[in-house]
């Protein structure tokens, strides 16, 4: 039996997230294409599967942005983040409306973008000779952050820090952050000059 080929006009604007992943496939390249651009461009949903869609990340713990980072390179995006942020099982989604799923998941990549530059924004300039060191090889990524961080704050046990308010745990690295740099530039004011004769 030939499989049938989705055409243009018959691609509906609400559907069911398990229909869309089932028919999906046999759409037109060219109807694929306008399909994905267009639920990425939805909005973020006030609410997914009854659970309420924050308004922003900013109120998350550490730990789940972490899991979110992760979720993100998941083949199941919608469904990994729903369970991280909304507790919900990836197989809940599949009832939702897929303008919903989509909004949803491109309102938590967005999110993430925005986090990931303010960390960004507090990325130390190091010197050639620093470099040349191997200051780089220090770095350990979310487990460094959270290893910092407990010894920072005295706590023996890592993972009560991932319950910590990422906002929190970025405030700290900030203003470490630049006390180091205050203290490099000081430490080079002190140096002793030497003149050129």
């Amino acid at each position: 039996m030939k499989k049938r080929i989705l055409r243009k006009k018959e691609v509906k604007q609400d559907c069911p997230y398990k229909d869309f992943l089932l028919l999906f496939p046999y759409a037109d390249k060219e109807v694929q294409e306008e399909l994905i651009k267009r639920l990425r461009e939805q909005p973020r949903p006030d609410k997914l599967c009854g659970k309420e869609v924050p308004k922003d990340l900013n109120g998350i713990s550490y730990g789940m942005l972490d899991d979110l980072r992760t979720a993100t390179g998941n083949d199941d995006i919608a469904g990994a983040c729903a369970k991280v942020l909304l507790g919900v099982e990836p197989e809940d989604l599949l009832k939702e409306d897929a303008n919903d799923v989509f909004g949803f998941t491109s309102f938590v990549t967005e999110e993430l973008k925005r986090i990931n530059k303010i960390f960004q924004s507090i990325k130390v300039n190091y010197s050639k000779e620093e470099i040349a060191a191997g200051v780089k090889e220090l770095d350990f990524g979310s487990f460094g952050v959270l290893d910092w961080y407990a010894r920072r704050m005295g706590i023996t046990n890592q993972n009560e820090v991932r319950e910590v308010a990422w906002v929190r745990i970025f405030q700290c690295m900030k203003n470490d952050a630049l006390k180091n740099e205050y203290e490099r530039k000081l430490a080079k004011q002190y140096r002793p000059k030497t003149h050129k004769k």
